[in-house]
């Protein structure tokens, strides 16, 4: 059988591509729209990354740390405890993924910025690299962890793995690399130790949900720990992407008629000009549901009370969130009921709405009864180039439809500059303060004119 599989797949010289796209990436040679992508990515991330560190999974995570070890010099943004290598970017993923308002690439369900810019922001902050640097290392990290996700998916997600944790250690191992100055051997090695650190279940849709949040910050660190080992000579296993019993084989086969080719720049766009950007702290799947709920609200004038049913269509993927209970905050944040719930009453979704105090209101219960979530053949057959939805609300005055195909934050249905920057600040000030949040909003928009980025990291930070 294992012959027969290995036959079947189509992924040769994919470690090789990989290797050779990340050590050829220059930032010289990067388009004036990838680097503005990645000023963007960052600058989101980075605001996250600070308004998830109070959450309680990284808090939990730090006070855990800090019972085995003690701290380290590297700043963690959000965070006043500073930590080692590892730990830094541990605590950064964890952050980061923290309140589900990360980026992500929609083709491969994947997070890249909670697993890449941690690693690269630890690592960069110890080199004291510059701000040019460091957006060739993100871009690179960005870039590898797309590849894969967009070549074993939906498979990889089907059979009950996280993408994000999945191909994360790959992304973040690439762009510590590229900050370290490695070979090509070496990077290939990173390659094949980070392998073995691909991990994570999706059994979080279940219950449980908030070790989705460790899973972006092991990803992180088990990158940085992967490329540190391949430049001490440790070697990891050759072709690990296409090999037998390797990745490809381990977390994508599942359709023999489905090829599993590897693209990268130049023979695909960079991939981080299509990722997007959350406006809404909740699952990325739910979300066309939801604008679609409230947008048909506005539009026709309808009242939560008026509703006596909703009718969704939406693509498999998405619609296996209709069980999820929301007993808990980050439960409450993958729940689609819930979520049409918070759609249908408040026009919209804030990190409030996901408190004890909302949580516990019996009106969302009721309006779950009044819900269908369906995943038909002709709409699920559009995932994952489009994320569709088509909503029904049944009034006593009618019927009235509407069908979403994308979200707010897309590269089909952008969030604006102004809005990515409001976005940023209403994260960062809580934690940080209004003035520091407008400050380094000016920062990261400059980062490429950085001669080190060590000032900028430390003003992330808590002091």
């Amino acid at each position: 059988m294992q012959a027969e599989a290995h036959t079947l797949h189509p992924a040769a010289g994919a470690t090789d591509a990989i290797v050779s796209f990340a050590s050829g990436l220059r930032y010289a040679d990067l388009t004036d729209e990838v680097r503005y992508y990645a000023r963007r990515h960052l600058l989101d991330t980075v605001g996250v990354m600070i308004a998830g560190a109070p959450g309680d999974v990284a808090t939990h995570a730090q006070a855990m740390i800090a019972s085995v070890r003690s701290g380290g010099e590297i700043p963690v943004p959000g965070r006043a405890k500073r930590h080692d290598l590892l730990d830094a970017a541990f605590l950064g993923g964890t952050a980061a993924h923290g309140i589900e308002l990360d980026d992500g690439y929609r083709v491969g369900s994947a997070h890249c910025g909670c697993t890449v810019v941690p690693a690269a922001l630890s690592v960069g902050y110890e080199r004291a690299i510059t701000g040019a640097q460091l957006i060739e290392a993100v871009v690179a990290g960005y870039e590898v962890a797309i590849c894969l996700a967009r070549a074993c998916a939906p498979d990889l997600r089907q059979r009950g793995f996280h993408p994000t944790s999945a191909v994360g250690p790959f992304g973040a191992a690439v762009a510590v690399a590229k900050l370290r100055g490695l070979n090509t051997q070496q990077i290939a090695d990173a390659l094949g130790i980070a392998a073995s650190a691909a991990a994570g279940l999706f059994a979080f849709v279940n219950g449980g949900a908030d070790i989705k949040r460790l899973h972006a910050g092991h990803a992180s660190r088990e990158g940085i720990q992967a490329a540190l080992l391949a430049e001490l000579g440790v070697n990891g296993p050759p072709n690990v992407i296409e090999a037998r019993d390797g990745f490809m084989q381990a977390f994508a086969f599942g359709r023999a008629d489905k090829a599993r080719a590897i693209t990268l720049p130049p023979d695909a766009p960079f991939g981080i000009t299509d990722c997007y950007i959350k406006p809404y702290a909740c699952c990325r799947h739910i979300q066309p549901a939801v604008e679609a709920l409230f947008g048909l609200m506005n539009d026709e004038k309808i009242d939560a009370t008026e509703i006596k049913h909703v009718d969704v269509e939406t693509y498999r993927i998405a619609a296996e969130h209709a069980h999820t209970g929301w007993g808990d905050y980050a439960s409450a944040q993958l729940s689609f009921p819930y979520l049409m719930g918070l759609a249908a009453r408040f026009r919209g979704i804030k990190v409030h709405h996901f408190n004890e105090e909302t949580r516990a209101d019996p009106a969302f219960a009721a309006f779950a009864e009044k819900l269908t979530i369906t995943a038909p053949a002709e709409i699920d057959s559009l995932y994952p180039k489009l994320r569709p939805a088509r909503v029904t609300v049944t009034t006593s005055r009618g019927k009235f439809v509407r069908q979403a195909d994308e979200a707010l934050g897309s590269r089909l249905v952008p969030l604006d500059d102004a809005g990515l920057e409001r976005k940023f600040i209403d994260n960062v000030e809580p934690v940080l303060g209004g003035a520091r949040a407008k400050a380094l909003v000016s920062q990261l928009w400059d980062i490429e004119r950085l001669a080190g980025i060590r000032p900028l990291v430390e003003a992330t930070a808590r002091s």
